[in-house]
């Protein structure tokens, strides 16, 4: 399995100012790209290996990050997806990373989904030229995309309503802060959604996370993890704050103001929905959290991006309650 590092220009979209950042003409994304690598390369993965064409074209998967985080925040879930025939790709958004200028601003959510666009049309750009090391890897009817928190919302926007990209096939948002967005946004979609959360998340709240999935429409799924929290899902060394309020930021209200007018969102809900995590009798650890999310995720992806109808028996009410950490509701026509 092979990873590169591209900066990627979008030249055709600022990114706006923020505090003591005067903004710029263009986003700018730093991106991670995962890929089925030659010489049956798995794990751990190999910098700038060649491509394997040998089952190319493979379907592309976007993930997008959390509020402050980055574009490496759940790599043993980008690259695993990579080391089962995805191409994954992972940009550093220009304004929610932790170290992004003037810092990190939620209310830039609104363009990441634009910036998601972007990314498939220079992957389609680069499958489609010749001699370019990506040449030939994307299926371009099969195209995914993931992400966790603020990333969670970005994948909801970039698929359903007026921000949606009409060429994502199959969504997968952790942890989303599903309040963000209207049920509107969902009326006319049929996309495949797995809406994955913990029961015991203390950054965004349950009821915010399931909020996506009530207003799907089929074919939808809803992975609870017991006792799974909202950090585990990325690898870093840090749980959910006590507090758990993503409004201790001051910028908070008025960029979730700011998502709203896009969205039509209810954003009484969000409020409501703010340390609403339940805790748990018993915490799930945080390598059989992202197990668990590497698990059904592949059989998602793989159901819907690669028409595996084997894939289809992992998403059924028998086997999740094989799991006794897992809770999986299925949306009914």
């Amino acid at each position: 399995m092979g990873v590169s590092t591209l900066t990627l220009v979008d030249e055709s979209r600022p990114t706006d100012a923020n505090r003591t950042y005067p903004g710029a003409d263009s986003r700018t994304l730093v991106t991670e790209v995962w890929y089925p690598a030659e010489g049956n390369a798995q794990l751990p993965e190999i910098r700038d290996a060649p491509l394997d064409r040998s089952a190319a074209p493979y379907p592309l998967i976007v993930f997008s990050h959390g509020f402050t985080l980055g574009r490496r925040q759940s790599a043993s879930y980008t690259e695993h997806l990579a080391s089962l025939g995805y191409v994954v790709i992972s940009p550093d958004f220009p304004l929610s990373t932790g170290d992004a200028p003037g810092g990190p601003r939620i209310g830039d959510a609104v363009n990441q989904p634009g910036d998601v666009s972007f990314l498939i049309d220079s992957f389609l750009q680069f499958s489609a030229e010749p001699g370019n090391s990506f040449e030939g890897a994307i299926d371009e009817t099969a195209i995914g995309l993931t992400g966790h928190s603020t990333g969670g919302l970005t994948s909801i926007l970039a698929t359903f309503g007026p921000l949606a990209d009409p060429r994502v096939k199959a969504v997968l948002p952790l942890a989303p802060i599903g309040c963000m967005v209207g049920s509107t946004a969902y009326t006319a979609s049929h996309i495949p959604l797995l809406v994955i959360g913990g029961s015991a998340d203390q950054v965004v709240g349950f009821p915010s996370i399931r909020q996506a999935y009530d207003a799907a429409n089929t074919p939808k799924y809803l992975l609870t993890l017991v006792g799974g929290n909202h950090m585990r899902f990325a690898e870093i060394d840090i749980e959910d704050p006590a507090s758990g309020s993503l409004s201790s930021d001051p910028n908070f209200l008025p960029d979730v103001m700011k998502i709203g007018q896009v969205t039509n969102a209810d954003l009484g809900t969000c409020l409501a929905s703010q340390n609403s995590g339940a805790a748990a009798a018993q915490s799930l650890a945080p390598d059989r959290q992202r197990e668990l999310t590497r698990l059904f995720a592949t059989a998602f992806f793989d159901y819907y991006l690669k028409d595996d109808a084997g894939a289809s028996s992992f998403l059924t009410a028998e086997f999740a309650q094989t799991i006794p950490e897992v809770q999986l509701e299925i949306g009914q026509p």
